[in-house]
């Protein structure tokens, strides 16, 4: 058995010239070879249900059985174990398995789901003391008639510490545009046969006793996991939605700066939030053209049926281009790239003075109790009772109390279960009507459309001071339950 341990980019197929004739390549020599993964599990799909992933490798004359478990996946960088075996005949082995990594009674279940066939450029880099084997792979995964590309970039450590792994990453993303990516080939796999996109990471399970500092890192890691498969999954199914979660996501990691602030030093917090605030400046504008990203993207180019359609295509166009400069950018991957180099690190550990060290030190039950206080008191219920627009002004402070329910649900009581409903409801209602405020003022869109589809639009509106009742109702019995909340 092994450990391995490697950092997975995505990279654009534009880019791949650049990147074979980068500096750290490009006087190295290199190989290439041809190489088919086949994935086996069973047909419900035991093995990654567990966790597990089976293949058979094969290249050139020889066969390779391989058999990873999940391990961990913060920021592309993956660490899991693995134990691989020759098979000169090609064919599976379940005796050459460990005892108890896979599931009982999968023996004579298996069979082949779906399958990689890529094309592989390998240099071994020395940096920094350490043998980094970096490899770059282009193909397909097929499952049955469908297929996907395959272009990414892997980094894995032979020898040598880790940090000398993230920092050979973060110098090839600071001038190819390479992104850090959490989807492995056989999730891409799975993902192909069986049409599905949602993210489902589960949240980490915070205890009570648990460091501040372990908290922020498995909670920042888990936001940075979501923002990098978000990005992936865009360019897997063009849905908007996932550039729209995205916003979310970054908002979740300021949040999470305000709750931590304590054990961060001053200049780590700037820098962060830097990169943040440049990642959110830089996806904002693809998605402010609502609804035009979000409906017609994928048609911008055809015969619009009428004028309204017209303009909102335009739109959508811009959407479209803003998006391919995003992903041709290198400073965004290298952005990612530098707060998973951060985290896995810890830098800011080298300048916490004391008070900072103790309060990593604290348990994440005490310290966390000053963030749920000022978040309750953030949560104003008279704005409910006025304007749309003071009842959305209220939408962060919403949002941050549903964060603390979700994220620390068992570490504070199950009694948190009701507020966090409440709290979803009022959300998703606070959604509805800012989607209906937006539709209200797109005056001009409205009266070029058919009249049929104008009833329709404005029905749907008319409906706002009623939403608008239900959820300053809402907004009321959160606020008389408050006490009660913080007494747990």
């Amino acid at each position: 058995m092994g450990q391995e341990i490697e950092l997975k980019l995505s990279i654009r197929p534009s880019a791949v010239e650049a990147f074979r004739s980068h500096p750290v390549l490009s006087s190295l020599p290199s190989q290439s070879s041809a190489l088919e993964n086949q994935y086996y599990d069973t047909p419900d799909q035991q093995l990654t249900q567990s966790g597990t992933a089976l293949r058979l490798r094969f290249q050139g004359g020889h066969c390779v059985q391989t058999l990873k478990t999940r391990g961990s996946n913060v920021g592309g960088l993956h660490q899991r174990d693995e134990w691989e075996v020759e098979r000169p005949d090609g064919q599976l082995d379940l005796s050459e398995c460990p005892d108890g990594v896979l599931p009982e009674g999968v023996a004579g279940r298996l069979t082949q789901l779906f399958s990689t066939r890529f094309n592989r450029h390998r240099w071994l880099v020395q940096h920094q003391g350490a043998d980094i084997e970096v490899v770059l792979d282009e193909g397909e995964v097929s499952a049955g008639t469908d297929s996907q590309a395959i272009s990414e970039v892997e980094l894995e450590l032979k020898s040598g510490g880790l940090a000398a792994l993230l920092s050979l990453a973060h110098e090839l993303t600071r001038s190819i545009p390479l992104v850090p990516s959490d989807i492995s080939k056989a999730e891409r796999g799975y993902r192909l046969l069986n049409n599905a996109v949602p993210i489902n990471l589960p949240l980490p399970a915070i205890v009570a006793q648990q460091s501040m500092e372990s908290a922020f890192c498995a909670l920042f890691g888990y936001e940075l996991e979501r923002l990098q498969r978000q990005w992936d999954l865009f360019w897997m199914t063009q849905q908007w939605s996932q550039v729209q979660a995205m916003l979310v996501t970054l908002g979740n990691m300021q949040t999470e700066f305000e709750w931590f602030s304590d054990i961060l030093p001053t200049r780590h917090r700037l820098q962060v939030k830097a990169w943040v605030g440049w990642l959110e400046g830089a996806i904002r504008p693809l998605v402010s053209w609502w609804p035009a990203c979000f409906a017609l993207s994928q048609d911008a180019c055809s015969e619009p049926e009428n004028i309204a359609v017209s303009l909102q295509q335009a739109k959508a166009i811009r959407a479209l281009e803003g998006i391919e400069d995003l992903a041709s950018n290198a400073d965004f991957g290298h952005t990612l790239m530098s707060m998973t180099q951060w985290l896995h690190l810890r830098s800011w550990r080298e300048d916490q003075t004391e008070e900072h060290k103790c309060a990593s030190e604290v348990a994440v039950s005490d310290g966390l109790d000053r963030s749920l206080s000022t978040a309750w008191q953030a949560f104003n219920p008279d704005q409910f009772a006025g304007s749309t627009s003071h009842a959305l002004a209220q939408y962060p402070a919403v949002h941050r109390l549903l964060m603390l329910c979700q994220y620390f649900n068992t570490l504070y009581s199950e009694d948190l279960d009701h507020y966090q409903a409440e709290l979803q409801a009022l959300e998703d209602n606070l959604s509805k009507l800012s989607a209906m405020d937006v539709v209200s003022r797109l005056h001009e869109w409205l009266n070029d459309l058919p009249l049929e589809q104008q009833a329709s639009v404005y029905s749907w509106t008319r409906s706002q001071p009623v939403l608008l009742r239900d959820i300053k109702q809402l907004a009321g019995r959160l606020f008389d339950s408050r006490d009660a909340v913080l007494e747990v």
